[in-house]
């Protein structure tokens, strides 16, 4: 429940609101990418503590920078997926071929990232939105907003249907609106991503034994 999320992350930080940013969940494969100005790999979020290197195959995804023009070590986390057209082109071909159909485009995308032949996962017409930097206290980003648009400018694709909300409000008429908007999208999304802004607050705010108290996940419905 969005208000019951709000109220307790407004009771740890007594305030009578909070900035958050509201973002698509995007329906794909959790990847990490590391650079020190190059790219050193992408590693799939595996169980958590240890992923596959995927970097050959993440390599041939077009919107995905080789280099990036920053000093030091740089990771950010996102999630690779496959468009809808792109789905629809792979399946029309498995079904001349006769093969069996994928399920899904989140599947499809998994697949594709980790086929043993490059080529073939170039041929995938994958694509790839990355959310979170995970270390932007080391570059003086506070705000996570402000991450976001820092990983843009550093070429590393950001999802631009994000949205800064001032309070839960706004987060909840986001929701509303992106509950009917989804199935226009050229992608899959299975809800919205709903973060505190100021990444500051995240020590305070704390998290449970799996999840962080100063984000949470709106599902939608089956």
């Amino acid at each position: 429940d969005l208000n019951d999320f709000d109220r307790k992350v407004r009771d740890v930080l007594k305030v009578d609101k909070v900035r958050y940013v509201a973002e698509l969940k995007i329906d794909g494969l959790g990847m990490s990418l590391a650079y020190n100005k190059k790219l050193l790999y992408a590693a799939t979020r595996g169980d958590g503590t240890e992923g596959e290197d995927v970097t050959s195959n993440i390599l041939t995804i077009k919107s995905v920078p080789t280099h990036i023009d920053l000093e030091g070590d740089f990771e950010i986390r996102g999630e690779v997926f496959m468009p809808k057209k792109s789905f629809e082109k792979l399946n029309k071909e498995k079904e001349a071929l006769g093969e069996p159909l994928f399920a899904n485009a989140r599947n499809a995308a998994a697949g594709s990232v980790r086929q043993l032949n490059s080529a073939i996962a170039a041929s995938r017409g994958l694509d790839a939105f990355w959310y979170y930097v995970v270390n932007a206290k080391d570059f003086n980003l506070r705000y996570h907003s402000e991450a976001l648009d820092f990983a843009d400018k550093l070429g590393c694709k950001t999802n631009k249907e994000r949205r800064v909300c001032n309070g839960i409000n706004e987060v909840i008429d986001y929701v509303n609106e992106y509950t009917q908007k989804r199935y226009s999208l050229g992608y899959d999304i299975d809800g919205i991503v709903i973060k505190v802004d100021d990444m500051s607050l995240y020590d305070k705010l704390g998290y449970t034994a799996k999840t962080p108290r100063w984000a949470i996940a709106y599902k939608f419905p089956p």
